[in-house]
């Protein structure tokens, strides 16, 4: 029994993104039904920020932390563990402004961690999570896949090289795009990745 972590990263509700990660896991559970699914909605849950007293906290001994110092501590501690604990994780955002929403920004800050989730040696870094499935689920209103837009795509590179600096090679995405750009085909767009998500979920 595999444990999923499913990680929503935009605010409006009946979004894209939120109606295919409902697609995904629904079609998900049907052919992996003793798979346990853990939901983590970015927008309905705080996520520590990284200032100035958690950079101090990651430079002091365990014992010497003050109390405000462990609480984020221990905040940021319980989604870097979630995360490692996971076997598979999916990940639904959209692109804002050439990148991704704020919030997932801000949760990458909290499982990207020196010591917990990669590691810096003589030679460069090496990743310490276990190798894991890791699904990104993409809207975005332009098209950046291929020609003068792919340059302009800061959002899906920037993930997969997340996941390599943390020892995750098993990187996979669905991509709606163009669904702003050409409205005419929105709708075909939408369906086209739709359908995917029913395929991907029955082999993820």
């Amino acid at each position: 029994m595999a444990k999923v972590l499913a990680i929503m990263a935009n605010p409006r509700e009946n979004s894209h993104t939120l109606r295919l990660m409902q697609s995904f896991l629904t079609f998900y559970k049907k052919h992996h039904s003793t798979d346990t699914i853990i939901e983590l909605d970015l927008y309905k849950t705080e996520i520590p920020i990284i200032n100035a007293t958690v950079l101090d906290a990651w430079n002091k001994a365990e014992g010497q932390y003050t109390g405000a110092e462990k609480i984020l501590l221990d905040r940021i501690n319980q989604f870097t563990q979630q995360f490692i604990t996971a076997d598979k994780v999916v990940i639904a955002a959209p692109m804002w402004n050439l990148q991704f929403p704020p919030m997932l920004l801000a949760y990458i800050a909290n499982i990207a961690v020196d010591g917990k989730t990669f590691r810096y040696t003589d030679t460069g870094w090496t990743g310490l999570v276990p190798n894991k499935p890791v699904l990104l689920i993409h809207v975005r209103g332009g098209f950046y896949a291929d020609g003068p837009g792919k340059a302009f795509d800061h959002a899906v590179p920037y993930l997969k090289s997340v996941c390599d600096l943390l020892g995750i090679s098993d990187f996979r995405t669905i991509i709606c795009e163009g669904i702003e750009a050409d409205p005419d085909r929105s709708q075909e767009i939408f369906e086209r990745a739709l359908l995917a998500t029913t395929q991907v979920a029955e082999f993820f």
